[in-house]
């Protein structure tokens, strides 16, 4: 993969995932979570049905994987990190110990932004009436 098709990989990867949480801002309509998962959508394909299809998809995965298992990711790249030799013949290119990297900082951005937001005092209290 040449550097500049990497960098605009990474470039529309960080769109694309910024794109898409807005779908899960309040007060988004259904028809502007539409146009999220159209334009969304439009990142896929154009990286899925190209030559970087493989690379997009790891980047992809590496994404979910880092939201989602962030501890088993953190314990695979030291690994990956400190026994180099082990993962010489089939461990992951440059180009996808990036994508980890990448993943990584999204997802630790992501999750950040999460522990800092507080809900809104504006909500009715729960009542429970006997």
């Amino acid at each position: 993969m040449h550097r500049e098709h990497e960098e605009a990989m990474r470039a529309d990867f960080s769109d694309r995932v910024a794109i898409s949480l807005n779908a899960l801002a309040p007060g988004v309509t259904d028809d502007q979570v539409d146009e999220i998962r159209r334009r969304v959508a439009e990142y896929d394909q154009r990286w899925q049905s190209g030559p970087h299809a493989q690379e997009w998809a790891f980047l992809h995965a590496a994404y979910t994987d880092w939201r989602d298992y962030p501890e088993d990711m953190r314990i695979f790249v030291e690994d990956l990190r400190t026994n180099p030799t082990v993962y010489a013949d089939y461990g992951p290119t440059e180009v996808q110990l990036r994508s980890l990297n990448q993943a990584h900082n999204i997802a630790r951005e992501q999750r950040c932004a999460q522990q800092t937001w507080k809900p809104s005092t504006q909500r009715e209290p729960i009542r429970r009436d006997r």
